[in-house]
């Protein structure tokens, strides 16, 4: 007895080491087969992340501080804004490994980093929300090895949407905490959207949808709606406070920039039809355009209705919503109705992070439930046989994938020109389309045919391009460059009005000889007004959570 209880002790008093040992293992099976090779599979979208991570790296490497705002050597170097419409910051820590390390090894080692932050988050998340630390793991271990998420990494190449997953869990936490339960964690809401705000708009506006939803949660208790709605309030005004740097630069540049229409797809359509999607969620298929659940979720939402009068009315709720969500994903929710609304986020198969994640939740508790009387040695041998079984399933996807042709990859000698030439066009102006392939030569002489000019040599660096042009007159030419709010031209150190055609194409006026043209970028005043509110709220936000932390330790010393 005391052998057994010196070993349970020594469990719980080790519990860190456990976990961490058990979930660096986890993700590098996860990620093991998908990186072995010395490869990297890019799916539909990985050429477009890298691109911005290797527009990143020359920011940080340059010596300037920042993100930068325009691409000047990475998506064919022409001054794509990029960084403007989709948010870079999270992305850091990627090009940060990629100056370490470089590549393909950067982008695998990041990889494990974020499965592992997923399972720790996913964890923590289910440990408070189910009440067990055991079923907390399990959730984290169902969660992370999901069908879709395998899918948005390898398939789609969904660099931002599979980020978000480790975000989506404190999202949902928040949310259930300020609708039923204690609302101070709802603290964990703010974290939860500023961060997704941060990596991925269109999984912010996904997760606003979990959010009006999940609050619907509250209706099973009705207690403290104003002091609820008060916080709900705060919530809501911290998120955009803390993310204004990214979201007010978003909106100007819509704003100014009237005629952009960020690509999109009738949601009736790019829906799924119900007999697909089960199909293909029952075999676990792995092409991007055949989007699923996978058989281990499929499998854990049947058993959760089979459980459903052991739930509580919370996981009922719950697991109501996770019906709704894989029911949205297919043709048979009316999209119509909701076109004008959701339109942005392109395909309702995006919703199957949500659906899985609520899945994982209640599947955890389902499982337990079946299985009432588990040891801890019982409880240890079913988390073994669940990852068994989620390596398993990832293996025959991989297998599956691999066996595809159109599972493309890209090695470490293919990186570099993988990651800066993307000829990406989602926020360009349908009329300047047609202009692209010229503004990719970098020539303001292919610019201007005909008009006597001779481009003697081009320099970049951040937010900046320079050139030395010979004009045979003086004349006004078009510039390889688009306009965009903050762009701003000087010839030979006089800065001029800024002038842009019906293409949207920049314009200068050149004088009889050699000039000197710089096409620079500066942040508008939105974007600098919008960075200070912000910093001020991320210094506040930290001032209030270390006065926050230091009172608990002094109630607890005292308590003692």
């Amino acid at each position: 007895m005391k052998n057994h209880q010196a070993a349970t002790d020594g469990l719980t008093r080790y519990r860190w080491l456990w976990e961490l040992a058990l979930f660096s293992v986890l993700s590098v099976f996860w990620l093991f087969l998908w990186a072995s090779q010395g490869k990297i599979y890019t799916g539909d979208d990985l050429s477009f992340h890298l691109n911005r991570v290797q527009g990143l790296v020359a920011q940080l490497t340059s010596g300037h501080w920042g993100l930068g705002h325009i691409a000047t050597t990475t998506f064919s170097g022409w001054g794509y804004p990029i960084n403007l419409f989709y948010p870079a910051y999270t992305l850091v820590p990627l090009a940060v490994l990629q100056i370490v390390l470089g590549g393909v090894r950067a982008y695998t080692v990041f990889l494990f980093l974020i499965t592992l932050l997923t399972l720790y988050v996913t964890r923590f998340v289910g440990q408070r929300l189910l009440g067990s630390y055991f079923q907390g793991v399990l959730m984290a271990i169902l969660y992370s090895f999901s069908q879709y998420r395998i899918l948005d990494f390898f398939a789609r190449g969904a660099l931002a949407e599979g980020m978000v997953f480790a975000c989506l869990p404190l999202v949902l936490y928040g949310t259930y905490e300020l609708a039923i339960g204690d609302v101070r964690h709802g603290v964990w809401l703010v974290v939860g959207m500023t961060l997704i705000a941060l990596t991925h708009v269109v999984s912010l506006l996904l997760a606003a949808v979990l959010v009006l939803l999940t609050l619907g949660i509250f209706f099973l208790q009705r207690t403290a709606l104003k002091r609820r709605l008060g916080a709900l309030v705060l919530v809501v005004g911290a998120t955009v406070l803390l993310t204004l740097t990214f979201l007010a630069p978003l909106v100007e540049q819509l704003h100014a920039l009237s005629g952009l229409s960020i690509l999109q797809f009738k949601l009736s359509q790019s829906a799924m039809s119900m007999g697909d999607f089960l199909l293909n969620s029952a075999v676990n298929q792995m092409g991007s355009g055949q989007i699923n659940l996978g058989w281990l979720m499929l499998m854990l939402l049947l058993l959760s209705l089979v459980m459903w009068r052991e739930l509580t009315p919370a996981l009922r709720y719950l697991l109501g919503l996770a019906v709704v969500f894989v029911w949205m994903v297919t043709n048979w929710f009316p999209w119509s109705l909701f076109q004008g609304v959701l339109g942005m986020i392109q395909f309702p198969s995006r919703f199957l992070a949500i659906a899985s994640l609520l899945i994982a939740l209640v599947g955890a508790r389902a499982l337990t439930l079946v299985l009432p009387r588990l040891t801890r040695r019982g409880q240890g041998g079913l988390l073994m046989v669940v990852a068994a079984f989620g390596i398993i399933l990832s293996t025959t996807s991989f297998l599956a994938f691999y066996q595809n042709p159109y599972g493309n990859a890209i090695t470490q000698a293919d990186y570099h020109r993988v990651a800066t030439t993307s000829d990406s066009t989602d926020y360009v102006r349908p009329q300047s389309l047609d202009a692209m392939p010229a503004l990719r030569t970098h020539s303001v002489a292919v610019m201007n045919p005909g008009a006597g000019l001779h481009q003697l040599s081009r320099r970049v660096g951040p937010d900046r391009f320079t050139y030395l042009v010979h004009s045979r007159r003086a004349q006004t030419v078009k510039l390889p460059h688009l306009y965009y709010p903050g762009y701003q031209v000087a010839v030979n150190g006089h800065q001029q009005r800024l002038q842009w055609n019906h293409m949207a194409i920049l314009r200068a006026r050149l004088s009889a000889g050699t000039n000197r043209l710089q096409v620079t970028y500066q942040p508008t005043r939105i974007q600098r007004v919008s960075a200070w509110i912000s910093v001020l709220a991320w210094l506040g936000a930290g001032v209030g959570l270390t006065v926050r932390w230091v009172i608990a330790r002094r109630n607890h010393h005292f308590a003692k």
